[in-house]
């Protein structure tokens, strides 16, 4: 089976302006969202976790950006697509 991070607009789900793409066999996760370019324009930024525990990590600080009020607006999303990740990553280890 092909990887899911092959195709984000398939196997992708949306939180927002956030993508998040799971695989299950590999037991990681990338997460898609908007950043600032060098003259100020919406690119993509791409970031693979490789394991339950960097998406642990990291969305203990999304929460903590979440909560400083509008510096990161993206936060709140990138919390809950690493939320999702890590759910997926869990119930899948478990199963096992």
């Amino acid at each position: 089976m092909s990887s899911p991070h092959l195709d984000p607009d398939t196997h992708g789900t949306n939180f927002g302006k956030v993508i998040v793409t799971v695989d299950l066999e590999r037991g990681d996760c990338i997460i898609i969202a908007p950043g600032k370019g060098l003259v100020g324009q919406e690119i993509p930024s791409r970031k693979r976790f490789n394991s339950l525990d960097e998406i642990v990590g990291a969305y203990r600080t999304q929460c903590q950006l979440a909560a400083c009020s509008g510096k990161h607006p993206n936060a709140r999303d990138m919390a809950n697509a690493l939320k999702f990740a890590g759910q997926q990553l869990k119930q899948n280890q478990e199963a096992v």
